[in-house]
């Protein structure tokens, strides 16, 4: 089996997500009310996880069913399962677009992840959220009609440098008290993002 996990989660947003399902086997995981986006998507679930208040019922899958008093999130309960099956790969559909507060919560699960060795992405109707991580160097494609910006989830980031987009930058210092990295956009064929420490939050937004 990959090391891919893919975790429908219950964002509300009625278009579908904006990064297709990937053409590789994968862990199909539905956190509770997520089935109804995995259906939409015409995707059968491995293992459905959580409490089901949102979704209202029992589902007519294999099913995992949590208190609802608990520590974790439905989808944290759901990633917890895939770290559990040697998963290091995860896309979060529908995990964007609701409340603040649950979108807010995913992007602590990304730090989850990168606790446990793994990497995640975050898809939305509208975005894509993902982590980088200190001494890397990663290439972003250019996604036409899509911003690109790069927030520093910690304190600060150290060694930041951006090319291959309108507004470039060259070993500088992103704080989380400033955003200075919102809203640029790709003009190269990927934008070229390097940092050397501290954890970025990049996001690609459609305009």
């Amino acid at each position: 089996m990959s090391d891919l996990c893919l975790i429908f989660a219950g964002g509300p947003e009625e278009d579908l997500p904006c990064l297709p399902l990937p053409q590789e086997d994968a862990w199909i995981l539905c956190a509770d009310s997520g089935l109804r986006l995995a259906q939409r998507m015409g995707v059968t679930p491995d293992l459905v996880l959580g409490d089901f208040d949102s979704l209202g019922a029992l589902p007519d899958a294999p099913y995992y069913q949590a208190p609802v008093e608990k520590d974790d999130t439905d989808t944290v309960l759901a990633v917890r399962f895939g770290l559990e099956k040697g998963c290091r790969r995860f896309v979060i559909y529908g995990a964007l677009g609701g409340r603040f507060d649950h979108s807010y919560a995913n992007i602590q699960t990304l730090l989850l992840l990168h606790q446990h060795g793994a990497t995640g992405i975050l898809v939305g109707a509208s975005d894509m959220l993902m982590l980088q991580t200190a001494g890397t160097m990663v290439e972003y494609p250019k996604r036409e009609g899509f911003t690109f910006s790069v927030f520093s989830l910690t304190t600060q980031c150290e060694g930041v440098s951006i090319r291959g987009v309108r507004y470039p930058l060259e070993n500088a210092t992103l704080t989380m008290y400033h955003p200075l990295g919102v809203s640029n956009e790709i003009t190269d064929k990927c934008a070229r993002l390097r940092v050397e420490q501290g954890i970025l939050l990049i996001a690609q937004s459609k305009l």
